[in-house]
């Protein structure tokens, strides 16, 4: 027994299921495909196709696990180990619809993008058949050629600013260093110049140093001199 069978209630107006637009089979191919804008846009809406693809197979996945009854209602109360279960079971139980049609929807939907997907393919496909028109080949190969170009150039531009970079970090670290000498040598130089500064201001000092030596002893001598002149006139008086 399905422990998630939800019965649905009809709207007032009742809608037909959704119609998907029938894609041929073979769209036609030509060069004008192999253009660099119409390539890149090819390309992202082949990339939206395979995002809703996946969506889509992740959704068959918790239908085929909710429809097998791999999982009941104590698992996803409790957690499950499908992440996206309980959200997806609650938009079920909103739109009160039960998995039947859910899964009728959801398989229309995968056939419609299996279909879109073989049609965003069918291009790449001709051109890997043997027995496509050569026109055809030498429009991809010139495609793939300009997209070479273009990785190549833009390689070369990265390396050619790497390289800039380098020369122009090479260049600063060389500035940096001759500024660095000269103000080493300019640190030099003023501490020679304070130095020769204290120096010469020792030397005067001690010039003047000296000279009051001088001037102090030529006071003693000449002190000791007139006292032993007095003595001497002293000693002839007594005499």
């Amino acid at each position: 027994m399905n422990p998630f069978h939800f019965q649905s209630v009809p709207p007032p107006h009742p809608l037909g299921p959704p119609q998907f637009p029938m894609l041929p089979p073979d769209p036609p191919n030509s060069s004008l495909f192999w253009q660099n804008r119409n390539v890149c846009e090819h390309l992202r809406e082949l990339q939206d196709i395979l995002n809703l693809a996946k969506a889509m197979q992740k959704e068959l996945e918790m239908l085929m696990m909710i429809k097998d009854g791999k999982v009941s209602l104590e698992d996803v109360k409790h957690g499950s180990n499908e992440p996206y279960l309980p959200g997806f079971l609650e938009c079920l139980q909103d739109r009160r619809v039960n998995i039947e049609s859910q899964e009728s929807l959801a398989v229309e939907a995968a056939n419609y993008l299996m279909s879109k997907l073989r049609s965003q393919l069918e291009p790449f496909r001709y051109v890997a058949n043997e027995v496509s028109p050569w026109e055809e080949k030498s429009a991809a190969a010139k495609f793939a050629n300009k997209v070479y170009k273009s990785k190549r150039n833009k390689r070369w531009r990265k390396k050619k600013r790497k390289r800039i970079a380098e020369m122009l970090a090479k260049e600063r670290e060389e500035f940096h260093c001759i500024d660095r000498e000269a103000d080493e040598w300019r640190a030099r130089e003023i501490s020679k110049d304070v130095a020769n500064c204290k120096v010469e201001k020792m030397k005067e000092i001690a010039k003047i140093k000296a000279k009051e030596e001088k001037r102090k002893l030529e006071a003693e001598v000449n002190f000791l001199f007139v006292q032993m002149t007095g003595k001497s006139l002293l000693n002839c008086g007594l005499c």
